[in-house]
């Protein structure tokens, strides 16, 4: 047999591995079927060949073995897809959004909003996070935000209940806001903000960067990032609409016989009762009542709607005082509006 050279084919690094890997996902790390992470792929190479006319044995390679890294990809999107209507004011309004898994592996993700991103454009309006709570997380019991009841949905507590979700799985997320007294057809804007909880993110400034050793994995995985610090944003927003009306009561201030303004029994105090109508519409046939309070008693001829006085009794004018009730008609009113009505009663 003639002499001849062992072949030898080295196998591959694992740096190089985990860059055709990457090559592999692009573009935009997209892919049907991902591989899990951790997966181990084990592949050797067999060369055949004759000497002067004879078989030779076939020579194999070593085996190149690599694991699968685990790529980091969420992906949240809008679920809504046109600006949601509210009351201005408003309180509890939902904006719906998907967050999904797109990696391979199993991860853990953070949720956090930012209300009214910057920069915010000319008339629009900076949406408060809701007085129910600010993200909630879909139970999958009714479809829908439930913010009570026994199909409510759970409030988001950071570090409690952060969606850990299986590879290609999603998570129904609510950001939950109050809105303020706008105008008509004002947006307002929310952004939602998901960070994988692996160790590394914060330093992971550009997709494609990567962190060793990562936890539930065998010693050679890697956390290989999809996006900038395994982050996904997106932005969702309101219209204010519709017609809001609020109404505040307070004692304006208090005389007392002395001259003074304390809460004496013969003080007199002055209620002012202020109604707000915003937004777009009108209310129709607009009525203010006000019982009297127990231990009080009214200051007749004491009622004023801005600033006019009103008489007590039943006539022309838009106020009376009976069966113990101060009543202010107001009629048909067309948003946006306000009426500051005031009248006085003394503590007995």
């Amino acid at each position: 047999m003639l002499g001849m050279k062992k072949l030898n084919i080295h196998p591959c690094s694992h740096t190089l591995a985990m860059w055709v890997l990457l090559f592999l996902l692009a573009p935009q790390f997209g892919w049907a079927a991902a591989t899990p992470a951790g997966t181990v792929i084990s592949s050797t190479s067999t060369v055949s060949y004759d000497v002067a006319g004879e078989a030779q044995d076939p020579v194999t390679s070593l085996a190149v073995t690599v694991t699968v890294d685990e790529l980091i990809h969420p992906t949240l999107t809008w679920q809504d897809g046109t600006p949601v209507a509210v009351n201005s004011p408003g309180s509890n309004d939902a904006l719906t959004f998907l967050l999904t898994n797109s990696g391979n592996g199993q991860e853990a993700f953070g949720l956090a909003r930012t209300n009214g991103p910057a920069p915010v454009p000319a008339g629009n309006y900076t949406p408060l996070d809701g007085s129910a709570g600010s993200i909630f997380l879909e139970n999958n019991l009714l479809a829908g935000f439930q913010s009570s009841g026994p199909n409510a949905d759970t409030a988001y507590v950071p570090g409690t209940n952060d969606p850990n979700l299986a590879a290609g799985i999603g998570q129904i997320i609510y950001v939950i806001s109050d809105t303020p007294n706008v105008t008509s057809n004002a947006l307002g804007e929310v952004r939602l903000t998901a960070t994988s909880l692996t160790a590394g993110a914060a330093a992971a400034a550009t997709p494609g960067a990567s962190t060793a050793g990562l936890v539930g994995c065998t010693a050679n995985c890697t956390a290989v990032f999809a996006t900038a610090y395994g982050q996904a944003a997106k932005t969702g927003s309101y219209i204010a609409s519709g017609m809001g009306l609020v109404v505040n009561k307070t004692v304006a201030s208090v005389l007392d016989p002395n001259g003074a303004a304390t809460l004496v029994p013969g003080a007199v105090m002055t209620y002012q009762i202020s109604v707000t109508l915003s937004g777009a519409g009108t209310a129709t046939n607009l009525v203010i009542t006000d019982p009297l309070p127990a231990s009080t008693t009214y200051v007749a001829n004491s009622i004023t709607v801005g600033g006019a006085a009103k008489t007590d009794a039943v006539d022309a004018d838009n106020a009376q005082f009976a069966a113990n009730t101060v009543s202010v008609s107001l009629g048909n009113v067309a948003a946006p509006a306000n009426f500051v009505i005031t009248f006085r009663a003394t503590i007995n």
